[in-house]
């Protein structure tokens, strides 16, 4: 899979912090400094272009509820260096769009998103009060008491445990999705839940038995991205099939533990900016972690882009003169 675009002038994409360190390099060490100008530079020369994302627009986000203060300098840099150049994956489109935005205007429209986005499933109905009704009448089935015998069950559905109906059971869906974005020690108890789980079915000697005379071709021993791809859901989360594979590859490494976020907003983000890195040449990030699991899951897919560090840029450097 090559998501990459390959017109001129070079794409390169870079995270949040690369952006940010260029905006304060003068208060950066001269090292540093010499790093982020030369940067800074290869865009302002248009030796190379840069977009921004719906990605970076989610990280400042997280910024500016701690700080409002800084959004109009972090705004303008991104700006400067894009000229408004955005890609985006919308909901509902089959492909990537690449065009120019305003990203103060885009980033309002996600500001007023967010203040009105629903903080209950109750609030979902408030237009139709009488749409869910038939869904409290309606009772769970008697199965459903025997999932409470795994501790994570009562953690994930307390409310359907007390009310034993299908409208209790959305509800729990619902907040415990919530509750995973907010609450690291959930997202972590969650995560080790899912891990262990995986392990159980690895060492399950009947099942992989089975596997082995169904399955002909998978590696002797089994990894968590095959042991998802048979028996993890098989609906699609986007109607573009390039981000539903790369998300959920990504999310598996993030599963195996190395390099792993404790933070699923994080770790959600950094998936989205290792997806809209593919449409590129270069993806430029500071962050380790996402450095890691970027490259990991760029490998398996068989995505060309090159991920490197800010104090490699001329890395990039070489590849402008080359193409001269």
């Amino acid at each position: 899979t090559v998501l990459r675009n390959l017109t001129k002038p070079m794409h390169v994409y870079f995270d949040l912090n690369i952006f940010d360190r260029i905006e304060k390099k003068e208060n950066l060490p001269e090292s540093e400094n010499e790093i982020y100008t030369e940067l800074e530079n290869l865009v302002l020369e248009n030796k190379i272009t840069v977009p921004y994302s719906n990605a970076h627009l989610n990280d400042l986000f997280r910024g500016f509820q701690k700080n409002p203060n800084y959004i109009d300098g972090h705004l303008d840099n991104i700006e400067k260096l894009t000229n408004n150049l955005c890609i985006c994956q919308y909901w509902g489109r089959k492909e990537t769009t690449w065009h120019f935005r305003e990203i103060r205007e885009f980033f309002n429209e996600k500001q007023t998103e967010w203040e009105f986005e629903v903080s209950s499933f109750d609030d979902l109905f408030t237009d139709m009060p009488n749409f869910y009704l038939h869904f409290k009448l309606v009772p769970l089935p008697k199965e459903w008491k025997l999932g409470y015998q795994d501790p994570m069950f009562g953690i994930m559905y307390p409310k359907s445990k007390i009310e034993n109906n299908y409208y209790a059971l959305f509800e729990d869906i619902f907040n415990f999705q919530s509750r995973l974005k907010t609450d690291y020690s959930l997202y972590k108890t969650f995560k080790a839940y899912l891990i262990k789980s995986m392990n159980k079915l690895k060492n399950n000697k009947e099942m992989l038995k089975s596997i082995k005379e169904n399955f002909k071709d998978l590696p002797k021993h089994l990894d968590i991205f095959e042991l998802s791809d048979l028996y993890g859901p098989k609906s699609k989360t986007s109607e573009n099939s390039n981000y539903s594979k790369l998300i959920e590859t990504f999310y598996k490494y993030d599963l195996k533990g190395y390099k792993s976020d404790g933070n699923f907003n994080n770790m959600f983000d950094d998936s989205l900016h290792t997806f809209y890195g593919a449409h590129c040449e270069f993806f430029v990030t500071n962050d380790d972690r996402c450095k890691y699991k970027t490259e990991e899951t760029y490998k398996r897919l068989k995505i060309k882009t090159r991920v490197i560090k800010a104090n490699e840029y001329k890395e990039i450097k070489n590849c402008v003169e080359q193409r001269v």
